[in-house]
């Protein structure tokens, strides 16, 4: 069985489920424009595993917010995600709730 990402958008809240590493990640990239429109909050909490490549994607979309000089706040994060937002040193930029 492969690994699938899945989103819903509800109200300002963008909810991930599922797996999100190099594998899953290209559709929410392509659709990364629309996923951020009208967010504030990306709820993680449903995704049973991000890699590095999920990190990115999360960097990415904070610049693109910022861009726009709107803020997202991340909830749902996991201790290994927290770990690898610390081994990248990136626990200054990422709004983590």
């Amino acid at each position: 069985m492969s690994a699938s990402l899945n989103w819903e958008k509800k109200d300002s809240v963008l909810y991930f489920q599922g797996t999100l590493d190099r594998e899953t990640l290209l559709p929410a990239w392509q659709q990364r424009k629309a996923l951020l429109a009208d967010i504030n909050i990306i709820d993680i909490s449903a995704l049973g595993h991000i890699d590095s490549t999920g990190l990115a994607l999360f960097v990415h979309l904070k610049a693109e917010m910022e861009e726009q000089n709107r803020q997202f706040i991340i909830q749902g994060v996991s201790e290994r995600f927290q770990t690898l937002i610390t081994l990248y040193d990136l626990d200054e930029i990422m709004n983590i709730a």
